[in-house]
């Protein structure tokens, strides 16, 4: 599972309630709160860590998991050809592992969408960690669920120009511009720099 349990912040909340509030570093961005067990469900004080950004890129590094550190290294002072390698690596580990989404089977069936299906099926996709995916899953509207209704319905968006990936949005707090989707998600009343 990718290191953030995305729509759940019940990790910052214990934290908070035990600390009071997490502090910001030279940069201006907040400190991490590491998952030390790796269960992001297990949000007991004595499984979180208090974490500078550096400090929990090198922690799942060291880990081997290295889409986290690609995710992490978004919000870094890493180069382009640091983050293109890091990129390359983790693609490569995926396929080695077989969990990359465009891997095929030989009948040429996409193997991917398989396996994002069963990870919302049994509750561990990551994207499944926020309310409005929750209530995509719930009502049926989810595009991974699968189903022809879901794929015409988003393909009806995209070509319409509605899709929310089409939807651009710019971040009061941060001054940057995103689409619908990564602003609800990581900007707004959500942003870092609030």
């Amino acid at each position: 599972m990718s290191i953030y349990n995305k729509g759940s912040k019940q990790h910052l909340k214990v934290w908070k309630d035990n600390f009071g509030p997490i502090p910001k570093d030279d940069e201006g961005r907040s400190y991490e709160i590491h998952h030390i067990d790796g269960n992001h469900n297990n949000n007991d004080i004595n499984n979180l860590k208090l974490v500078s950004i550096q400090e929990h890129y090198n922690i799942h590094y060291v880990q081997g998991d290295l889409s986290a550190c690609l995710i992490m290294s978004k919000r870094m002072l890493i180069s382009p050809n640091e983050k293109s390698e890091l990129a390359k690596q983790a693609n490569a580990k995926r396929i080695k592992d077989g969990t990359f989404h465009f891997l095929k089977r030989p009948d040429g069936s996409s193997l991917g969408k398989e396996v994002q299906i069963k990870r919302v099926q049994n509750g561990t996709h990551h994207l499944l960690g926020g309310k409005i995916q929750h209530d995509r899953v719930k009502n049926g509207t989810h595009h991974l669920l699968g189903g022809e209704i879901q794929t015409n319905t988003q393909l009806k968006l995209l070509s319409e120009g509605k899709h929310i990936s089409q939807q651009m949005i710019k971040c009061c707090h941060c001054d940057k511009t995103f689409n619908k989707g990564n602003f609800l998600r990581w900007h707004g009343d959500n942003c870092k720099l609030k």
